[in-house]
């Protein structure tokens, strides 16, 4: 094998502060929290504003205009629901609980499969964990990625992904070292790229993102945020989870009341529906970046 080291995408210089703080997500959402306040006393001065301005005849031009048009920018902002800290349940899920799902293209168009499985076991000092496996089959491309994260908190231990089709296979192999993330890519030349990423302590993995929302504490009007990392891209992105609606739909797995949750990474936002009742199984999801449907066609509950 020949190994050379060429760099892996960096993470976007034009990121929020806020993807590299440590683990103190009080501590954020209390930065959250001021912003939010701001917006508020901007929406009341801006009314007020439109008042004053609205009777004096020599003003009821663009000024009043431009006020028209920002407030209710201002006023969504002000009724969104704050964030809440971070923080998981016990995953509702059982060993060997499987997803199914068809995947149709943004035309509505058949374009293959995709499964996700869930593995119970511990690392090797002795800790519960978790193997998410997803494989999808779709347009003559195959692509497998493992991620094992700790059952407490799903935080992501290590990764491996391999994506192959008839000219050959490339892979990711990604091992998670405290603030930082070890790479190694193997292209299908067989040529092998190694990188070291700094991430926050408190990152988990983006493959694994539509399952572990189904532990969060999913209400109206919920709302949190997480750190993402995309290995294959090196990519992180500072998520947004929050729920909002709730739709009784089928799919051909049955009818499920779900709650609508939304991931929104700034530059892509991923709709999932996740049944209400336990365990919480996930129906349907459109995927952010590439628009693809996920439909589940079959669920197996575990043993």
């Amino acid at each position: 094998m020949k190994k050379g080291f060429t760099r892996f995408p960096q993470i976007p210089t034009g990121a929020s502060y806020l993807d590299s703080l440590p683990d103190d997500e009080n501590f954020v959402e209390n930065v959250v929290g001021r912003i939010r306040r701001s917006l508020a006393f901007l929406c009341a001065f801006a009314l007020q504003r439109l008042c004053v301005e609205a009777s004096i005849p020599s003003l009821r031009r663009w000024p009043v205009i431009a006020l028209v048009v920002w407030i209710p920018a201002l006023l969504t902002a002000c009724a969104q629901p704050a964030p809440v800290a971070l923080l998981f349940n016990a995953a509702p899920w059982q060993d060997g609980e499987e997803h199914v799902f068809r995947i149709t293209d943004v035309q509505g168009r058949l374009a293959g499969t995709a499964t996700y499985t869930l593995l119970a076991g511990v690392n090797d000092q002795g800790q519960p964990m978790w193997s998410i496996e997803r494989i999808i089959d779709a347009q003559g491309d195959r692509e497998e990625v493992t991620v094992k994260v700790l059952a407490a908190g799903f935080r992501p231990q290590s990764s491996f992904l391999e994506r192959s089709n008839a000219t050959g296979a490339e892979t990711v192999d990604a091992q998670y070292n405290g603030p930082a993330v070890d790479l190694v890519l193997t292209t299908r030349a067989n040529v092998m790229t190694t990188q070291r990423i700094e991430v926050p302590s408190d990152v988990r993995e983006s493959a694994t993102l539509p399952m572990i929302v189904r532990a969060l504490p999913l209400a109206r009007n919920y709302a949190t945020r997480l750190n993402a990392f995309l290995p294959v891209a090196g990519l992180l992105d500072r998520v947004t989870v929050r729920v909002v609606g709730e739709e009784r739909l089928t799919v051909p797995a049955g009818a499920y009341d779900a709650w609508v949750v939304v991931l929104d990474t700034g530059d892509s936002t991923t709709r999932l529906w996740i049944a209400k009742e336990a365990p919480h199984p996930l129906v349907k999801y459109i995927d952010g970046r590439n628009r693809a449907t996920f439909e589940l066609e079959r669920y197996v509950v575990g043993r």
